[in-house]
């Protein structure tokens, strides 16, 4: 197992200990077999005895064992039927979901190869994620994010599982005259936002847009209420719709790192991980952040995503999201 696959396990560990476990994700990249591992995991963790106690599945129970060995009734995965997935298929699977789970508290329904839903199955598949069913959790696993529905999109939670050969695709960026420090980050977006952001990349300006939603973070991480402040100061230049949804990407990518690196030490993981890993720590080790407000964080984001790509006003949107998470802290 991956290092990359062990600190999504530890993160979803985190989100089902705290109960904010979602009904969506999407899982894109090419690890395959991460992207399974981890959908595994999800079911350990919620299944599994062991869990309450020691926040995590023990691995080796009876139950642990015939998740691993995809055994478990409340686990429908979903596959291409020839090359793509089709209407019947999904049609069959909301019949599986509503239905009461047969021996857990929680039913998992997987669909691999999501982006090869045809337009019948894809618009199945929406009505169902518009009304979710409690403790009913969906994952849709592609290798891109922007071969699905846009309205399917803005209805789940996306994690990008990396290449493993991220260093190659760093030293492409590089090739092409971005600086080593952006390229590092840039490569931990989607391919079309790596293109969108190349075509368009001036080093000046892509830093300030990092510094400005750095600082951002910062405030939104520690609920202060200067956030509010910031996005007229630093941020009112960078809220265009696309370049609002790219920064929400960009924050949800800090977010996931800063729950990395405050959960190293229960891992095999090592600290200096994610994106912008040296501003995170630095994060970590001049404030006392809580797990449960950083979960909080993360789900505010994707409310915000939903809400941009709905066409509510980006400025308004950022608003919203500075006040909500300064009054919950």
């Amino acid at each position: 197992m991956n290092q990359q696959t062990e600190q999504f396990q530890t993160y979803f560990n985190n989100l089902i200990a705290q109960r904010q476990l979602s009904h969506g994700y999407l899982f894109t990249g090419d690890d395959l077999p991460g992207k399974r591992a981890v959908v595994k995991s999800v079911g350990q963790a919620l299944a599994c005895p062991s869990f309450a106690e020691k926040g995590q599945a023990c691995q080796n129970c009876e139950v642990c064992e015939r998740i691993s060995a995809d055994q478990y009734p409340d686990i429908l995965t979903i596959e291409p039927d020839g090359k793509s997935v089709r209407v019947d298929q999904i049609r069959e699977l909301k019949d599986w979901l509503v239905k009461s789970p047969v021996e857990g508290l929680f039913k998992i329904a997987v669909i691999e190869a999501a982006e090869s839903m045809n337009p019948s199955a894809a618009n199945a598949l929406l009505t169902f994620l518009e009304e979710p069913v409690a403790n009913v959790h969906m994952f849709l696993l592609a290798k891109e994010a922007e071969q699905l529905l846009p309205t399917i999109r803005s209805r789940v939670q996306q994690i990008h599982f990396q290449p493993d050969d991220q260093a190659f695709i760093i030293e492409q960026l590089q090739n092409q005259g971005v600086t080593s420090a952006h390229a590092q980050i840039i490569a931990r977006f989607s391919s079309e936002t790596v293109e969108r952001l190349v075509e368009d990349y001036d080093e000046n300006d892509i830093q300030n847009w990092f510094l400005a939603l750095n600082q951002f973070y910062n405030l939104l991480a520690t609920g202060n209420r200067s956030a509010f402040v910031v996005i007229q100061s630093r941020l009112k230049p960078f809220l265009s719709v696309q370049q609002t949804l790219d920064s929400i990407d960009y924050l949800l990518m800090l977010n996931h790192s800063t729950i990395r690196q405050l959960t190293a030490s229960n891992s095999t993981e090592s600290p200096k991980v994610g994106i912008q890993a040296k501003f995170v720590q630095q994060l970590l080790a001049q404030h006392s952040l809580a797990i449960t407000h950083l979960l909080n964080v993360n789900q505010t984001l994707f409310e915000v995503k939903q809400r941009v790509s709905a066409n509510v006003s980006p400025q308004l949107a950022f608003e919203r999201l500075a006040i909500k998470l300064c009054q919950w802290r």
